[in-house]
């Protein structure tokens, strides 16, 4: 039997009873992207029943619950005692393909709103987190009730996602090769490079050319990195790591002169850019 929207409300209150709802918002990007981070695409779209929302699909709705719930707050805070509708999630599932939707994308959506969340409800005092809206199933609901609410609502999703790990398997980290001098790691020159151009390459369902720019020079560079990137518009701008002393070679016809240096497709993981944790000058050596 489906839940009643009390009890619903209930349970998710319940989750979050005892503890610093705000901390628990605050830290369930960071919680998410931890558990995550070791999944490959096969396990992030994996579930065992198709109505059961594989990892994927769950981080989806919280980007798109928590694009709700911004506006919410906002609509409260601005205009108290506002209707607040509602959305059935399983409506928004199916008519936003969350089945589809990259997990990497749902988290980076979710994690920007929900600072923009934290932001606004910091510093709130007694009156305006009393203020509420009145929800279309639920009734009033104020700030204070809501911060609340969503605490549980991620509490709630995180222990889904902890369960769908669990039942899949985690990764294991390969063991470590063995020693090498130093001298050898020196010789290999790793750069940062944005990349300006990407197009797919003919022929060939993985591989992308990439047209990446070094400060003093720009490079052509076939990487295979399709499969997990839905556009490669999107990473145009992009700054990465890249190997640029590598023998040049054609992949495909396509002139390549050096080589992505990306993390995770050793181990069966979806790859990701190894990036700089700030903007660097384009050619600027790694090490």
């Amino acid at each position: 039997m489906s839940e009643t929207f009390q009890e619903y409300s209930a349970r998710l209150l319940a989750l979050s009873a005892g503890q610093d709802s705000r901390a628990v918002l605050a830290g369930t990007p960071a919680r998410i992207g931890a558990l995550v981070a070791g999944l490959r695409l096969e396990d992030l779209t994996w579930t065992t029943v198709p109505s059961r929302w594989s990892i994927a699909q769950i981080v989806a709705h919280l980007a798109d619950a928590e694009l709700v719930g911004n506006y919410r707050f906002r609509m409260i805070l601005a205009a108290p005692g506002t209707p607040l509708q509602a959305f059935d999630q399983d409506d928004w599932a199916r008519e936003m393909s969350y089945a589809t939707r990259d997990a990497g994308a749902s988290l980076a959506l979710f994690t920007a709103l929900r600072a923009s969340l934290l932001a606004l409800i910091s510093g709130l005092d007694d009156e305006k987190l009393d203020r509420f809206g009145v929800h279309a199933e639920r009734g009033h609901e104020s700030v204070r009730y809501l911060i609340g609410l969503y605490a549980g609502h991620d509490l709630n999703h995180l222990a889904q996602i902890e369960r769908l790990i669990a039942e899949r398997g985690a990764f294991s980290p390969a063991p470590v090769k063995p020693e090498i001098e130093s001298g050898t790691l020196e010789a290999i020159d790793v750069r940062a490079g944005t990349i300006r151009a990407a197009a797919p390459v003919p022929g060939a369902d993985r591989l992308a050319l990439l047209t990446v720019h070094f400060g003093d020079r720009t490079r052509s560079i076939v990487a295979g990195i399709r499969t997990e990137r839905p556009s490669l518009e999107a990473l145009i701008g992009t700054q990465a790591l890249f190997v640029v002393n590598l023998p040049q070679k054609r992949i495909r016809g396509q002139l390549s002169e050096g080589m992505l240096f990306d993390v995770g497709f050793a181990d069966g993981l979806r790859p990701a850019f190894a990036r700089p944790e700030w903007p660097v000058p384009d050619g600027v050596r790694a090490g």
